[in-house]
């Protein structure tokens, strides 16, 4: 297996040397950039991302030690290596003292030097993948399996397969809790960045003032608060693929600055004046229409065609009637394998409308495990309390509705289904209660100038 290629920086003001240095280490792949002054380094440093430093100790407008210092105090996630022609024990104690990776004499051999380059640059690169490892630990949620043998999804899974191996941006669609952040871990996990990280963000739940530091992150200082440096998520799934959940709820601000990080693969942090590169793939998922948001300006359009290299789009539960029964099982055998389901519960089950879709049916047997004392769970175990499952694709056709009278219908049904109670509506529907609370709103206009009343507040 070839080495991988690795971005330094070379500190030498010996003109001749730092040229054979950078020349040596080109023809082995690496990309090398010169510096003669330590302010002129400082200034690499800013703009560039290294793995590794090779700093010379005694320069004529100071020591490479204070380019090491910079390095720590700033926590860049990079290695030094000191070169120095002249070898004292001090010195060499002070810089890996410092944080010096390790301590050459000139004139080094090339082969020695690409040896410890490649050690370093090895360890620069766990310091990022540890890095990247809390936050997928941080953040990664139980998620159940891929399990279906509905004819649709099995078709979508078959191109998953076929799409993982390439490095398309993927747009998945679909309602909220039929699985799209499952789709983005297959496409991460198939995929030949599957030994990276798998970062997710649910870009909806993050308050529009913290997206931006959240995707790319903060320098120390950057705001009141910021007492150190966050790698954003961008920068800690490098070479791996970042899922952003929910696109279509980022204000106008960030989609320019997604735009320009997926077309440059560079981005500022908040308050940075220090470009900062990744190489992510991104999978976005949402459960609204991007192109109508398009057409209503809510969504750039640079944007939605740079996402959607190919779209993938999950059917809700409803339209999979055969997966109940065998999504059931599979949550029950997780839960409580022990238990089962009676026939009644499975009519049941297979009846219900799933509004809230596998996510719905998940919550309902993890419930019914754990409630249920008795071996077989039974109909009234699964606390079922909204409508059977209705044909409403059909009742549109025949009856000539428009998709926004369908959707109020619809919203009405499971609002009775729940006895009026708008704060479990809208969990059922899996949308935000002032979402549900608009859209009832939307179908029931006051009269203009009525006031709001107590009854027009959302229950929760």
């Amino acid at each position: 297996m070839n080495a991988l290629p690795v971005r330094l920086l070379v500190l030498e003001d010996d003109s001749s040397l730092s040229e054979i240095l950078c020349e040596s280490l080109a023809e082995r792949g690496h990309v090398a950039v010169p510096a003669r002054a330590i302010d002129e380094a400082l200034t690499l440093l800013a703009r560039t991302d290294f793995e590794v430093a090779l700093l010379d100790l005694m320069l004529p407008d100071g020591s490479g030690l204070d380019v090491l210092r910079r390095v720590v105090e700033e926590d860049l996630p990079m290695e030094s290596i000191v070169l120095t022609g002249y070898a004292t024990v001090d010195t060499a104690l002070q810089a890996m003292k410092l944080g010096a990776y390790d301590y050459l004499t000139k004139p080094a051999r090339v082969d020695e030097l690409e040896v410890l380059v490649q050690k370093a640059a090895e360890k620069a690169r766990l310091r990022r993948e540890n890095v990247a490892l809390r936050v997928r630990l941080e953040r990664q949620e139980p998620l159940p399996g891929l399990v279906t043998q509905d004819a649709q999804m099995r078709a979508l899974l078959e191109t998953v397969e076929r799409v993982a191996n390439t490095d398309l941006p993927v747009l998945v669609t679909g309602e909220t809790g039929t699985g799209k952040e499952l789709i983005a871990r297959a496409l991460h996990q198939r995929s030949p960045r599957a030994a990276h990280a798998f970062v997710a963000i649910n870009c909806g739940a993050v308050p529009e003032t913290l997206i931006e530091s959240e995707l790319f992150g903060y320098e120390k200082g950057a705001f009141t608060g910021a007492v150190s440096r966050k790698p954003g998520l961008f920068e800690v799934a490098d070479r791996g693929v970042l899922f952003l959940d929910e696109i279509g709820d980022v204000s106008a601000q960030v989609q320019v600055k997604i735009l320009r990080a997926l077309e440059t693969k560079e981005f500022f942090r908040v308050g940075g004046m220090r470009s900062v590169r990744s190489d992510v793939r991104v999978v976005a998922a949402t459960n609204k229409e991007l192109r109508a948001e398009v057409g209503a300006g809510r969504f750039r359009q640079d944007l939605y065609y740079r996402l959607n290299g190919v779209t993938l789009t999950l059917p809700p539960l409803r339209e999979r009637p055969e997966d109940v029964a065998l999504l059931a099982h599979h949550f029950l055998e997780r839960f409580a394998p022990s238990k089962r389901l009676s026939r009644r519960a499975l009519e049941a089950l297979r009846g219900h409308a799933w509004p809230g879709n596998v996510r719905e049916l998940q919550m309902t047997m993890q419930r019914a495990a754990a409630l249920c004392v008795q071996e077989a769970i039974e109909a009234e175990d699964l606390a079922l309390r909204q409508e059977p499952a209705r044909d409403w694709t059909g009742a549109a056709a025949r009856s000539g509705l428009t998709l926004d009278q369908l959707e109020h219908q619809y919203i009405q049904a499971v609002l009775a289904a729940n006895e009026g109670h708008r704060g479990r509506t809208a969990r059922a529907l899996g949308l935000d209660p002032k979402t549900l609370y608009n859209k009832l709103g939307a179908a029931r206009p006051r009269a203009k100038g009525a006031p709001h009343t107590e009854k027009d507040a959302p229950r929760d």
